[in-house]
């Protein structure tokens, strides 16, 4: 087989009739983008697949009848092996779901990461149940490897930690973009076009689908670029702060129910859960979902009942204003509302080793995202951490990095990772050394080496890394509010019973006891990661986000029934009540079993414009 312009759909079925039936299919309605290549047996396939990418062609999709045996190697993890970010799936016919032979084999290959899911042959035509399959494959794969023009392209030089935060805030929200090193051909070329000759910059430069040229632009000047409001107007029923899965729960549950709604997000859409590269066990996605489209699918969701989001925008104060609170928004903007929900999420804990600071985005990484895992082709790469983000961060990884080997401080991954990871991990050959912590590490311009301490004996070795990425634990973000909204020595927030256990009534201003989710101030709930006793799971926050919507409008028709007697002038909220504040976190605080409450969302539609 030759290379081909066309990306190959390869189909592999032992069975004439089968065969010709599935390429018959695919052919009436991809031909013209895709060229559907069909083989007899793994054998065949795998000829064929060696021959493509030694011709440099590209493998969008395989669909075989069997995992066949190729010297101990299935025909998926031969095709992921040539092509990483090929889709698999294993071909059965309608109803076979029940052979307990074809059930146990496709639960195996998902749990051993070599399968994506089984497609149903098409048995009428046209068979739109098949296309919807084929199609949500090919448009993963589409995301996955940039195939097609992008609407963005980011001219930057690798070793600069601020390409890779403009990039990580494209990726992360959804947008299409390109990475282009700025003494290379095609960067020139780019710059040309538009007006931009005989300089190479030396600082990001980021180029958009209009013509127009970004130096190093701040975030909201970014998002604005491209559609995203950075703006706040007027009054809001409910400020949402915070736009992860419980941020974005809150709104949509609130804007559907008639409630005015701003939501204001400092980085990206989807918060940790953005990043997470395959959420397996969110109900409704049997396939699994990327975080990010988990998040840009919620976006939407609330975008169309009408919140409003004011995007790359930080909330650092909050003041009492009559029956109402103002947020107030840096620089130097404000919004009044009825009602707060803090969902401000959870950070991931930074490395405290001085040696490995210059590196933070030349090869120390706090998450994992699609940009980073393909820059690590042929390199190896640590991860710290034992929770599920850890997990799903090594199995991406280990897609393109020459070796993936994940570090934790305990005796184990079983207290903190998910059972169906950790047996994926070790199928992928995934290397877990307990009892290790890294302690330096070095390189020139971008990371080289980490050296690693074993916690027992103390010996220190220096071990070759290209990619280290730390996913340790996570620290609440509610430094910023004031000291009358109660959290425990960690920073997490107090919320409903817990205001006044242990006999603290003094805590709680009113007769009534606090709604769910309501935190020592009257009207600010809070929810997901940020609030104490919470399950770290994606779907944990999303329910939060949705119930506390009751709450909200129960504190709102409170205040304007006169159930309560509100301050009668704007006060800040001030230390009126005890505080609990926020000591010092422990060096290793419980990790977030998913990338905590996660190409972060964009905007509706695909193209470069949006709300």
């Amino acid at each position: 087989m030759t290379s081909a312009a066309r990306p190959v759909i390869l189909v592999v079925a032992r069975d004439v009739g089968a065969r010709t039936s599935v390429v018959t299919e695919l052919e009436r309605r991809y031909r013209v983008d895709y060229a559907v290549v069909a083989a007899n047996d793994e054998q065949e396939a795998a000829a064929r697949i060696d021959e493509l990418a030694d011709g440099g062609g590209q493998l969008a999709l395989i669909l075989a009848d069997r995992a066949g045996d190729l010297d101990g190697r299935t025909v998926f993890s031969h095709a992921r092996r040539r092509f990483p970010d090929v889709r698999r799936g294993r071909l059965i016919e309608w109803g076979q779901w029940g052979d307990a032979a074809v059930r146990e084999e496709i639960l195996s290959l998902m749990a051993a990461a070599e399968l994506e899911y089984y497609v149903i042959r098409p048995w009428h035509s046209p068979d739109e149940y098949f296309h919807r399959t084929i199609t949500e494959f090919l448009l993963e794969w589409e995301r996955s490897i940039g195939l097609r023009p992008r609407e963005v392209a980011v001219i930057g030089k690798a070793g600069l930690p601020r390409t890779h935060e403009l990039r990580s805030l494209l990726a992360r929200g959804g947008i299409p973009h390109e990475w282009l090193e700025p003494d290379s051909d095609a960067a020139r070329e780019r710059l040309a076009a538009v007006g931009v000759e005989d300089e190479v910059p030396d600082v990001p430069v980021v180029l958009l689908l209009d013509g127009r040229v970004l130096r190093d632009p701040g975030n909201a000047e970014l998002a604005a670029a491209y559609g995203l409001t950075t703006t706040l107007d007027g009054e809001a029923d409910v400020v949402v702060v915070g736009a992860g899965p419980g941020g974005l729960a809150a709104a949509v549950y609130a804007a559907s129910e008639g409630l005015d709604v701003l939501v204001v997000e400092r980085e990206s859409i989807g918060g940790q859960a953005g990043s997470s590269s395959l959420i397996r066990n969110y109900l409704g996605f049997s396939r699994g979902i990327s975080g990010s489209e988990l998040a840009q699918r919620a976006y939407q969701q609330a975008w169309v009942f009408g919140a409003r989001f004011a995007h790359a925008r930080e909330a650092v104060g909050i003041e009492r204003d009559g029956d109402g609170f103002r947020v107030r928004v840096a620089p130097e903007d404000c919004i009044r509302c009825s009602s707060i929900v803090l969902a401000t999420g959870v950070s991931y804990r930074r490395l405290d080793v001085d040696e490995l600071k210059p590196f933070e985005g030349a090869g120390v990484y706090y998450g994992a995202s699609a940009i980073e895992a393909q820059g690590m082709v042929g390199r190896h790469v640590t991860i710290i951490g034992g929770g599920n983000s850890a997990g799903q961060a090594a199995l991406h990884l280990a897609r393109y990095a020459a070796s993936v080997t994940v570090l934790v401080r305990g005796t184990g991954l079983a207290a903190s990772m998910s059972q169906y990871l950790i047996d994926q991990l070790v199928a992928q050959g995934v290397a877990v050394r307990t009892r290790a912590q890294v302690v330096g590490g070095g390189g020139d311009g971008v990371l080289e080496r980490i050296r690693v301490r074993d916690r027992d004996t103390g010996e220190e070795r220096d071990v070759e890394c290209g990619g280290l990425f730390v996913l340790i634990g996570a620290a609440p973000r509610t430094e910023w509010l004031p000291p009358e909204i109660l959290r425990d020595r960690w920073g997490y927030v107090l919320t409903g019973p817990e205001v006044v256990a242990e006999g603290e009534r003094a805590n709680w201003p009113l007769e009534r006891e606090p709604f769910p989710h309501e935190t020592s101030v009257p009207g600010v709930f809070a929810v997901g990661d940020a609030r104490r006793g919470s399950v770290k799971r994606v779907a944990s926050a999303v329910g939060e986000g949705s119930v506390v919507v009751s709450s909200v409008h129960r504190r709102i028709a409170e205040v304007e029934t006169g159930a309560v007697e509100p301050p009668a002038t704007a006060t800040p909220v001030a230390a009126k009540l005890p505080a609990v504040p926020p000591a010092p976190a422990p060096s290793q605080a419980p990790a977030s079993p998913e990338a905590g409450t996660a190409e972060p969302a964009a905007r509706p539609g695909a193209g470069a414009s949006g709300p």
